[in-house]
C-alpha cells in the first residue's frame, strides 16, 4: 500500500494544479523557503509540531527537507541523476524507510513513479495528461508475489483557468475545490517537475463513505508576496492545521 505523507511537498499536491509552469525559482533562491513548519491541533487526533530545514542545489532544486532539531527524526533527500529522473529517500530515525524513483516525460512533468519501503510494500504510479498538459488521471498499482494490481485510480477535472475543481477515485472518495481568484499561486518549493496551481485554494469539500469534511484555507503573505502561512480549519474533526514558511 502506498505510504502517504502529510507534507505538501510529496506528489499528492501535484494534481491541484494546472499546466502552467514557473521556473523562476531556479534563478532566485530568495523566493524559496528556508524552513517549513507544520502545526497540527486537534482534540480528536491530537497535536503535533514539526519544523523542517529546506536545502537546494545551485539550480534551485530541492535537495533535502530535514526535521529539526538535530538529529532529525524525519529526513527527505532528493537527487537528480538525469534530466528525466528524480529520486527521493525518506529516513525516519536515521533508517531508510521509503525509496522512490520519479521519471519525467518529454515535457519534464512527473510521469511515472516506483516506490518501495522497508516493510516490503512496492507501488508504482502512472500519470495521464490531456492535450493541455493537465493530469486527468492518476493510477496507483501494487506489486505482490501474485503479480501487479491496480490499487486505485483518481480522475481530475479542471476549470477554464486550469485549476482542479474536482477529483474522484475508485474507492469512493471525491473532493471538490474552490479558489481565491484574487490570489495567484506564488509558493515555490524547488520542484519544477511538479505543475503549480493558478490560484490558492479557498475550500476543499471531501466526501468519503457517506461522511463530508469541509476544509477552509486562510493565507498570510509577506511584503514580497511570499506565502508565510497557510491555515486550515476542519470543523468535522476539530482540526486546525497551520503550515508556515520562512525565507
Amino acid at each position: 500500500m502506498r505510504n502517504s505523507f502529510i507534507l505538501i511537498i510529496t506528489a499528492g499536491i501535484v494534481f491541484l494544479s494546472s499546466c502552467k509552469k514557473d521556473n523562476s525559482a531556479s534563478n532566485n533562491n530568495s523566493s524559496l523557503p528556508k524552513t517549513y513548519t507544520e502545526d497540527i491541533r486537534s482534540s480528536i487526533i491530537g497535536n503535533s509540531l514539526t519544523t523542517y530545514d529546506l536545502s537546494y542545489d545551485a539550480n534551485g532544486r530541492l535537495t533535502a527537507l530535514t526535521a529539526i532539531p538535530s538529529p532529525p527524526t524525519i529526513n527527505f533527500v532528493y537527487t537528480y541523476p538525469a534530466a528525466n529522473k528524480v529520486t527521493m529517500d525518506l529516513y525516519e530515525g536515521g533508517v531508510l524507510n521509503i525509496h522512490e524513483i520519479m521519471w519525467l516525460n518529454s515535457s519534464s512533468w512527473l510521469d511515472t513513479t516506483f516506490q518501495y519501503d522497508n516493510a516490503g510494500d512496492t507501488t508504482t504510479e502512472k500519470y495521464i495528461y490531456n492535450g493541455n498538459k493537465q493530469v486527468i488521471q492518476e493510477n496507483i498499482y501494487n506489486y505482490s508475489s501474485s503479480g501487479t494490481s491496480l490499487y486505485n485510480a483518481t480522475y481530475y477535472t479542471f476549470d477554464n483557468l486550469g485549476n482542479v475543481v474536482s477529483s474522484q477515485d475508485n474507492q469512493g472518495v471525491s473532493i471538490s475545490y474552490t479558489y481565491y481568484t484574487n490570489l495567484p499561486y506564488t509558493l515555490k518549493l524547488g520542484q519544477s517537475f511538479l505543475p503549480t496551481p493558478i490560484n490558492f485554494i479557498k475550500t476543499e469539500i471531501q466526501n468519503s463513505g457517506g461522511s463530508t469534511e469541509t476544509i477552509n484555507h486562510f493565507y498570510t503573505f509577506d511584503g514580497n508576496n511570499r506565502l508565510i502561512e497557510d491555515s486550515t480549519y476542519t470543523a468535522e474533526v476539530n482540526l486546525i492545521a497551520i503550515k508556515s514558511y520562512t525565507y
